[in-house]
């Protein structure tokens, strides 16, 4: 089990070599789409019941190379794939759903969460393609395509676990959260972006930071509930700190239109937040779901 996961990882690490240093100082989102297609999508898929046959790394490594091309046609073509492959799959769950007919919202809200990984996969090849949707610059749109990937897919992957395991209303509540919350926020940018006053995007961010917030504490509450194995509440209150700290810049970077802080700009986000939700927070929270299952799966 380990030795499958460090795999991914190495490879990411060869990434990072051989992207250099220019593109990462300039790029670090680069790197973390890249982390996330690399170690949290197959860990993500392998929670949501989806198998992850060998058909995917090479996806992936074309994708991780498109990346170290950077934005040129070539790149384009290569990072297609990644979206073909993520969309098939979503559109197989879609299927499967209609075919069962077991319509309800943990069903709903796996299908969305498969979207969300689209829809980062749509904005990297955007990124690639050097095309600027609502005339974004080029960071905007390589975070939006991290942004879908971590705090679209895996705090999905993350709710949807939470929901299935504690059915009561606040994991109904949660759910609806992940539901709603990354259409607003994407909604209160392209407003703000168009013209419009940017309160709507204020107070959707807001509340999607409290959305990480909630999450985050119930992860780490449950270090002291020992109907869980320690390793996954390990994982699981290590993520969930990683996860507080970054959805605290999230609201400190939501207020900037109204009290702004010189250190809370662009450029530091990507780096700490990015870093903080999505090798923190993502890999090790993915990671204690997955000893969880494993745990269940002995009785």
């Amino acid at each position: 089990m380990y030795a499958r996961s460090l795999l991914p990882f190495l490879g990411w690490i060869l990434f990072l070599i051989l992207a250099g240093s220019a593109l990462l100082h300039q790029s670090w989102e680069a790197a973390l789409v890249v982390f996330a297609a690399l170690m949290l999508v197959p860990m993500g898929l392998k929670i949501l019941g989806q198998q992850v046959g060998w058909w995917y790394w090479p996806v992936v490594a074309g994708f991780a190379v498109s990346y170290i091309l950077g934005p040129s046609p070539l790149a384009a073509v290569l990072a297609v794939p990644y979206l073909l492959m993520a969309t098939v799959i979503m559109l197989l769950r879609v299927a499967k759903l209609f075919v069962s007919r077991q319509y309800s919202l943990t069903s709903l809200v796996a299908v969305v969460v498969l979207l969300y990984w689209v829809t980062g996969a749509v904005w990297a090849v955007f990124y690639m393609g050097d095309v600027h949707p609502f005339d974004f610059d080029a960071t905007i749109v390589g975070l939006t395509a991290a942004h879908f990937h971590v705090a679209g897919f895996v705090i999905g992957v993350v709710a949807l676990q939470i929901g299935t395991f504690h059915p009561n209303r606040f994991s109904r509540a949660l759910l609806w959260a992940v539901l709603l919350g990354m259409p607003l926020v994407a909604a209160g940018i392209v407003l703000t972006k168009c013209g419009y006053n940017p309160a709507f995007e204020w107070i959707t961010g807001t509340l999607f930071a409290g959305l990480g917030m909630v999450v985050a504490g119930w992860q780490i509450n449950t270090f002291t509930q020992k109907q869980y194995p320690l390793p996954a509440r390990r994982y699981w209150a290590v993520g969930g700190a990683c996860l507080f700290i970054g959805a605290c810049m999230a609201f400190l970077y939501a207020l900037r239109f109204y009290a702004p802080l010189s250190w809370i700009t662009i450029p530091n986000m990507k780096i700490w937040h990015g870093t903080l939700n999505g090798i923190g927070f993502g890999w090790l929270s993915l990671r204690g779901w997955l000893a969880n299952s494993r745990s269940l799966s002995e009785f």
